[in-house]
């Protein structure tokens, strides 16, 4: 249940920030949009198929991936919505995208915690694996 309600609260500030204000953006602001979507299509392909889930929880036989850009950062995909919510919010702010990066950056961390400790019950080594890895931002968390 808390996973959905997580999936559901990051979809609702995504959707926020796609549709809550204008697509007028500077250049600068589309790089980092692309950037998020590089982001998100190298950790899609570096997860592989079997491991590739909108929700949380691990799937059935999954393996933690070490390649691609899981060697630099846990979760990439997150990262990723993070740098294309900032796109559109410093590239064409409003009110509702403030707010929804904002809720959107605290279900993210959330949704962080609650992801690495069902990682961890189902592989016990997932701490020692990750050590050195950051969660989100590369040499920050």
């Amino acid at each position: 249940m808390r996973s959905a309600l997580l999936v559901l609260a990051q979809f609702a500030s995504i959707a926020v920030l796609l549709l809550g204000g204008g697509w007028q953006l500077p250049w600068w602001a589309w790089g980092f949009f692309a950037l998020g979507l590089v982001v998100l299509a190298w950790a899609a392909v570096s997860l592989g198929g079997n491991n590739l889930t909108y929700m949380p929880d691990p799937r059935q036989g999954n393996t933690l991936s070490q390649r691609g850009i899981y060697r630099f950062i846990r979760h990439p995909m997150y990262a990723a919505v993070l740098l294309c919510g900032v796109a559109v919010s410093f590239g064409a702010p409003s009110t509702w995208r403030w707010v929804a990066l904002g809720v959107c950056a605290v279900v993210l961390v959330i949704k962080v915690h609650h992801e690495e400790m069902l990682l961890t019950a189902k592989h016990p080594d997932y701490p020692q694996r990750m050590k050195g890895v950051a969660r989100l931002v590369p040499f920050i968390w």
